[in-house]
C-alpha cells in the first residue's frame, strides 16, 4: 500500500523528453509514495498514468522497445493517418496488447488525476478527469499541433495541453493542495523565445481557428510566466522543482536509446533526491 502524499504533483510535457519524468515517477513508486493530486500535460500525462497504475518501468520499456519503431512515430504515420505518433499503435496496440496497461488499478487509485488539453475553438485550457474515459483525454493532451489531428471529445476538438497551460500550477493550487512538486523536462533557467510576429503567421495558417492561433502565439509568454510563478513559490517554500541536468541534450523526438536511457536514469536519481527532500518540505 502506498503512502498518499497530500500535495500536488505537476508533470510538464516535452514529448520523448518525458522519459526523465518516467524516471522520477519510478523512484517515487519504488518508495511507495503516491501523490493525492496529479496533473499531467501531454507527455507528462502519458507518464503519469503508469505511475498511478503502479507499473514501474512501463514507460521506459515502451521507449526501449518502440522508440525507433516507425509504427510508434514516423513521417509515414503523419502521411497515412495525419498523426506523427500513431494513435492506433500508441493508444490501442501498446496498452491493450504489447505492454498491457492496468486499467483496473488506475481507475481504483485514490489519487486524483487531471489531464490538460487545449480547446481548439476557444484556445483555452480544459482540465479532464474522468478516469474511466482517460485514453481520449490523454490523446488530446499529447496531440502536438501541426503534426497531429485534433481529438474529438464530447464537447469539441482538442489539442496539446501545453499550448494553453504547460505548467498548470495555478490550477493545481486552486483545486488541490497548497504545496506542489513540479517535474520539468527542461533544465533550470530555460525560457522559451518569444516572437512578436508569430500571431500574423499563425492566423494565416489557421484562418478558421483564430483563438487557437492566438493561444499558440502566446505560448512562450505564458510558459515563461508560469516558470516565474514556480520560481516565486519555490523561494517561498511552497514548491519543490525537479529539473533534468543541463548536460543531457535530448530532443523532443530523440531516437537514440542510449541518450533516452541516460535521461531516464537521471530522472530516477532526481526522484530519489526528491524523496529525501519531501519530509522537510511537507512539514513546512
Amino acid at each position: 500500500m502506498s503512502e498518499l502524499v497530500q500535495a500536488n504533483l505537476i508533470l510538464e510535457g516535452g514529448a520523448l523528453r518525458g522519459i526523465f519524468t518516467a524516471g522520477v515517477l519510478d523512484a517515487l513508486d519504488e518508495k511507495n509514495l503516491l501523490f493525492e493530486f496529479i496533473i499531467g500535460v501531454s507527455a507528462g500525462a502519458c507518464m503519469g498514468v503508469s505511475y498511478i497504475s503502479r507499473q514501474r518501468g512501463r514507460n521506459r520499456e515502451i521507449l526501449r522497445r518502440f522508440g525507433r519503431d516507425p509504427r510508434y512515430f514516423s513521417l509515414r504515420n503523419l502521411l497515412r493517418e495525419g498523426n506523427l505518433f500513431s494513435a492506433k499503435f500508441v493508444y490501442e496496440e501498446i496498452p491493450q496488447k504489447l505492454i498491457p496497461f492496468d486499467f483496473q488499478t488506475f481507475e481504483q487509485s485514490p489519487a486524483r488525476f487531471i489531464v490538460v488539453a487545449t480547446d481548439c475553438a476557444t484556445g483555452q485550457a480544459v482540465y479532464l478527469q474522468d478516469k474511466r474515459n482517460m485514453t481520449p483525454a490523454i490523446r488530446a493532451s499529447a496531440s502536438m499541433p501541426f503534426v497531429s489531428k485534433p481529438v474529438k471529445l464530447a464537447s469539441g476538438l482538442y489539442l496539446d495541453g501545453g499550448i494553453a497551460d504547460s505548467i498548470p500550477i495555478e490550477y493545481a493550487r486552486q483545486h488541490g493542495h497548497a504545496q506542489s512538486v513540479v517535474v520539468c523536462t527542461r533544465p533550470k533557467g530555460y525560457l522559451k523565445k518569444e516572437n512578436p510576429h508569430l500571431l500574423h503567421l499563425l492566423k494565416a495558417v489557421l484562418p478558421n481557428n483564430p483563438r487557437l492561433a492566438e493561444a499558440l502565439s502566446q505560448r512562450s509568454a505564458v510558459y515563461n510566466r508560469e516558470l516565474a510563478l514556480v520560481d516565486k513559490l519555490e523561494a517561498e517554500g511552497k514548491c519543490l522543482v525537479v529539473y533534468p541536468p543541463e548536460n543531457l541534450k535530448v530532443g523532443r523526438l530523440e531516437r537514440n536509446w542510449e541518450k533516452l536511457d541516460s535521461l531516464y536514469q537521471a530522472g530516477y536519481q532526481a526522484g530519489l533526491e526528491l524523496v529525501s527532500k519531501l519530509p522537510v518540505f511537507l512539514a513546512q
